[in-house]
């Protein structure tokens, strides 16, 4: 059995604290919107108030929607299903656009999806091979 890359640890890691951080500050945002969320948009300010137009509380369903995709991507990822690299490329895009801690999070993983063991990793080829 190969070895996973670094790559996929790297996504594993980052993609996980940033989905499971998403999905429950998007939660927590919808069950008490005063709660201050270091993964929103608004970076490591309260929920509360207006922020680009929109009402925080209006962006909980989208935080806890890609919250859930990152994890559905890392679990793609160990599954080694090369259509999800794209759906992680998309996600990752979407959630570069939240300022705070997803941030580099975002970075970290879109990093790791970039990379060419990454690539390797989800090769049709080298999966075939291991099994």
């Amino acid at each position: 059995m190969q070895k996973p890359p670094r790559s996929l640890m790297l996504t594993t890691v980052c993609g996980s604290l940033l989905g499971a951080g998403l999905a429950l500050a998007g939660l927590g945002l919808r069950l008490w919107p005063g709660l201050p969320s270091p993964f929103g948009v608004w970076g490591l300010w309260t929920g509360s108030g207006v922020r680009w137009a929109v009402a925080a509380s209006d962006l909980a369903w989208p935080m806890i929607a890609a919250g859930c995709a990152w994890l559905a991507v890392v679990l793609g990822l160990w599954m080694r299903l090369a259509w999800i690299r794209r759906v992680g490329l998309v996600v990752g895009v979407v959630t570069l656009l939240a300022l705070g801690l997803a941030l580099p999070l975002g970075l970290a993983t879109l990093v790791g999806l970039f990379s060419p063991p990454m690539s390797r990793w989800l090769s049709p080829g080298e999966a075939a091979r291991v099994v």
